[in-house]
């Protein structure tokens, strides 16, 4: 066989391999795009029907009352700034429990690191809807019940373990070798962690924020469960809200649910070239 025609072949070979991905992609943007653009016609139709015939994307009358009549009821923009308040906070904590905790499992050697390791993966697998009764009565013993607090604190216990395995895989592709240098300028371990490391896992930090961000936005279970007073709701128990008991007006749910978007929407572009060089690296190990 010929060289030109090794170079045919694998030619031909990547050519497939190439349409074959960039379909899959399409296909997976579609699968993800679909009920964000029909929540989107929804919310601008005249008429409040769910399903219309011929199924049409752009409605033939448009109009903005749902947004209207969503942005007069103070209580969204109440369950907004709720919502706001817990994710960053959440954000904040989650940062300061997991950072010295990835740290010390990716550059320590201690008796039982494994194990450890291995028991808070394991604490990852174990679905919240499992064990939101126990938490319940935790929350009232503690007298967190009906709280911000006791939200942001059952979110901050729900996702250490990610959080720990993530940054302790953006801290193995660091070079141990940064960390002898900050120590022969003097630098104790603390100083090593903030000064010297810190900047190199900006993007890593970045990862974890969005993950968390979009989890404590999202989070209906628990908020649900330690959440009684509307003031104090945040965005995902006030659109369940908006369901009446005997009829639903579908176009304010959608555009409440569009407007519940903006702000992750806000967050990725802001945070997206951090998030984007947060993956790849955190792909490799250096």
């Amino acid at each position: 066989m010929s060289v030109q025609h090794r170079i045919d072949s694998i030619s031909r070979t990547l050519s497939v391999y190439t349409v074959v991905t960039y379909a899959i992609y399409v296909l997976a943007g579609v699968f993800f795009l679909f009920p964000v653009l029909w929540v989107l016609s929804m919310s601008l139709r005249i008429d409040g029907s769910v399903i219309s015939y011929p199924v049409q994307f752009i409605p033939q009358e448009i109009t903005l009352d749902p947004y209207a009549e969503v942005l007069q009821d103070s209580s969204m923009v109440t369950w907004i700034l709720n919502s706001v308040k817990i994710a960053v906070l959440e954000v904040i904590g989650i940062i300061i429990v997991t950072l010295p905790a990835a740290y010390a499992f990716s550059r320590f050697d201690f008796r039982g690191k494994k194990p450890l390791l291995f028991s808070v993966l394991l604490f990852q697998m174990i679905s919240p809807v499992v064990i939101v009764i126990p938490l319940y009565n935790l929350m009232n013993q503690l007298q967190l019940l009906d709280t911000h607090l006791g939200l942001i604190l059952l979110y901050i216990g729900l996702q250490v373990p990610f959080s720990i395995w993530l940054l302790k895989s953006y801290f193995d592709t660091i070079p141990d070798g940064l960390d002898e240098a900050a120590r022969v300028d003097g630098c104790n371990r603390l100083q090593t962690l903030l000064y010297v490391l810190l900047p190199s896992m900006a993007p890593g930090i970045a990862v974890v924020a969005i993950f968390n961000f979009v989890f404590a936005w999202a989070e209906f279970v628990m908020a649900f469960t330690v959440l009684d007073s509307n003031r104090l709701y945040t965005v995902s128990i006030g659109l369940f809200s908006f369901q009446g008991q005997y009829s639903t007006d579908w176009r304010v749910i959608s555009a409440a649910s569009i407007i519940a978007m903006l702000p992750l929407l806000v967050m990725f572009i802001a945070l997206q070239r951090y998030f984007v060089k947060g993956l790849v690296e955190g792909a490799v190990k250096g």
